[in-house]
Formats: C-alpha cells, structure tokens, sequence
C-alpha cells in the first residue's frame, strides 16, 4: 500500500509518500504510476518556482518527500494550488482504489 501524507498551510506545504501499491506487478502498476506522476510533477515544479524554497528527497524506489514554503504572497498561492491539486488527485485515487493507496491529509491554519 502507498501511504501519503500530505500537510497544507497557509505558506507550507509538505508531502511524503512511501510504500508500494501492489494493484499489478512491477512496471505494470497503474496506480503506483498514477502516485508518482502525481508527486514528481509537483516535485518538479514546486522546485523550480521562483519565490518558493523547497527541499526534496527520492532515497529509494517507493519513497518521496519534499517541503516547499513560500517566500511571498504570490507563491502562497502558487502553493495553494499544487497542495489543493494533490489532494484532489490522491483523494481521487484514494476512492478508487482504497487497498492500494491510503491519504492522510492535514490542514494548517
């Protein structure tokens, strides 16, 4: 199973991710390539944003985490998205696929 912990604040954002889906054999698994499209793509992205500071971590195969914080109001809403578009997206494979990835999510005011 993918465990996913994802933490949404107002200027942070943090995600870690770990485990195998086990949906279909390796290099076959759609719904761990569905986690790590999700999670790299933000990964990659969040990194390169001018105005966010973001460290990241891939220490092996079925492992991510980064945190990226915003150092301006503009990237606090660049961060908003990326944090709402994951959520969406792990909650939605979440649903359809409850064995295989499980979401912890947690709101900072």
């Amino acid at each position: 199973m993918i465990k996913i912990q994802l933490v949404n604040g107002r200027s942070f954002l943090s995600c870690k991710a770990e485990g195998h889906a086990l949906f279909d054999k390796k290099g076959q698994d759609i719904v761990c390539a569905a986690a790590t499209i999700l999670l790299r793509t933000a990964a990659q992205t969040l990194g390169k944003r001018p105005g966010i500071s973001f460290s990241g971590e891939e220490p092996v195969k079925g492992r991510l985490a980064f945190e990226a914080k915003a150092d301006n109001d503009s990237a606090k809403t660049e961060l908003k998205f990326a944090a709402d578009f994951l959520q969406k997206g792990f909650e939605s494979l979440a649903k359809e696929f409850p064995q295989n990835v499980q979401l912890e999510c947690n709101l900072e005011e």
